[in-house]
């Protein structure tokens, strides 16, 4: 099976990528689902679900004068990423697919997976951000500069739970993909060419 992992800076537009990239290879294409899937499994609510596999279990709140942590809490948020990674293999295994974020480059890493990392210039996310409605809608440019910046510290510490490299650095990925300026419709096709090359070189 032939599997492609997108990574991303909030706002570059790598969730279009992957979803672009997935129609014109003509393979499975995989993001909020699997949050869907693992909340259907372990009969939770998928809210619940993005939140502990966004922040892990250094997510759950510290009670102050009380307990530093509920147990239970930090069982169920293992058991999460536990399950996810399970999730994440059956994916794999199933057929050729794309895979957007969920730390899929490293966790698939014995699968051999085509590793894209998506990023921009602070100025096109806030931009992309306000065009799509990504965050909220009432956000300043000063105030999404910062969210954006948040959510991308928390994918880089999520990172880091499965992985000793950098999240982000140029060495861990197959390909870079800067989309400052670019029509993302236009920058798949290549993409594309490019990915069917490699893994020309690979069988």
């Amino acid at each position: 099976m032939s599997i492609i992992t997108i990574s991303r800076e909030f706002g570059s537009g790598g969730r279009e990528v992957g979803k672009r990239l997935a129609d014109v290879l003509g393979y499975a294409y995989y993001d909020r689902e699997i949050e869907e899937d693992i909340a259907q499994r372990m009969n939770m609510d998928v809210g619940y679900v993005t939140h502990a596999m966004r922040g892990g279990p250094h997510s759950i709140p510290l009670h102050f004068g009380r307990t530093l942590a509920n147990p239970y809490l930090v069982k169920q948020q293992v058991d999460i990423l536990v399950e996810k990674q399970r999730v994440l293999k059956e994916i794999a295994a199933a057929s050729n697919c794309v895979i957007v974020g969920r730390a899929a480059d490293v966790i698939l890493e014995e699968y051999h997976p085509f590793k894209i990392f998506v990023y921009a210039d602070m100025a096109y996310k806030v931009k992309r951000c306000v065009e799509h409605a990504e965050m909220g809608e009432n956000l300043t440019p000063r105030e999404l500069e910062r969210a954006i910046k948040r959510v991308d510290a928390q994918r880089a510490q999520y990172h880091r739970l499965y992985a000793d490299t950098e999240w982000g650095r140029k060495e861990a990925y197959h390909l870079c993909v800067n989309t400052t300026g670019m029509a993302i419709k236009q920058v798949v096709p290549p993409i594309a060419d490019y990915i069917r090359c490699w893994l020309a070189q690979q069988s």
